[in-house]
């Protein structure tokens, strides 16, 4: 019998991280600058929370605070859902099906952060997730 592939087989290990005290000016160019979708947040090596484009259109965009003067923590998503890199990638998918996200970053057993995966990911490494992340891709 296979064996099950895990989070790890498949997780981006070169996640691009801001520290909560970040200011969003700087989150938004790392984001650009790396062609990434979200970016980390983290306090002392762990993931805090996460900022997707989406949380930069719907918090950060909305008020009329001035961009230079917002930090990561006052936009990201928290609490984080992470799942541990041991993981397989179908218990990722039921995971990012029950919470309706797109990114699992992925942690140690120490709780630290080490990887990320997101829904495409999961579909490319095994197309039989397509149901279970059906909707999240739609949206």
């Amino acid at each position: 019998m296979a064996k099950a592939t895990t989070v790890k087989d498949i997780m981006q290990k070169d996640v691009k991280t801001a520290e909560n005290n970040t200011v969003l000016k700087d989150v938004i160019a790392l984001m650009t600058k790396n062609d990434k979708d979200a970016v980390l947040v983290i306090q002392s090596g762990k993931p805090t929370g996460i900022i997707t484009k989406g949380d930069l259109i719907i918090r950060a965009m909305e008020g009329e605070v001035p961009i230079r003067t917002i930090i990561a923590r006052m936009v990201y998503t928290n609490p984080l859902v992470v799942i541990d890199q041991d993981a397989t990638i179908k218990e990722a998918a039921e995971l990012m099906k029950h919470w309706n996200i797109k990114h699992l970053p992925a942690v140690d057993k120490k709780g630290a952060l080490v990887g990320m995966v997101d829904a495409v990911q999961l579909i490319f490494a095994d197309p039989k997730l397509m149901p279970t992340l059906d909707y999240i891709c739609r949206k």
